[in-house]
C-alpha cells in the first residue's frame, strides 16, 4: 500500500501565482498510459496543495503522461487535441 504524498505550495511574493488562490478549484492530472499514474492539485486561499490520486475537479487533464509533461512544460500547445488544459492556471505557474 502506498501512503498518499500532499506538498503544499504558497503563492507569496508573485502576483500572477497570487492569482491562483481561492478555494473551489482543482486540476485532476490523469496520465492515460501509466498504471495509477493519478494526480489531485488543489487552490486554497494561502496556496495549493497536491497528491496522487484520483478524484473529481474543476478541470481535467488527460492524456499520454509525455503529452501532460510536454504541456507543463509548454513544449506541447495547451490547445492541442492530445490534452485538455485550463488556460488561466497554466498562464499564472512556472516550473523551473
Amino acid at each position: 500500500m502506498r501512503l498518499p504524498i500532499v506538498a503544499h505550495a504558497r503563492a507569496e511574493g508573485d502576483p500572477e501565482a497570487a492569482e491562483l488562490r481561492g478555494g473551489g478549484r482543482s486540476i485532476h492530472l490523469h496520465a492515460t498510459d501509466v498504471p495509477d499514474a493519478e494526480w489531485l492539485i488543489e487552490f486554497g486561499e494561502d496556496g495549493f496543495t497536491w497528491r496522487r490520486a484520483h478524484g473529481k475537479a474543476t478541470v481535467a487533464l488527460r492524456g499520454p503522461l509525455t503529452d501532460l509533461m510536454l504541456v507543463f512544460n509548454r513544449r506541447l500547445a495547451p490547445d492541442s487535441d492530445r490534452v485538455e488544459l485550463l488556460d488561466f492556471w497554466l498562464a499564472r505557474s512556472s516550473f523551473g
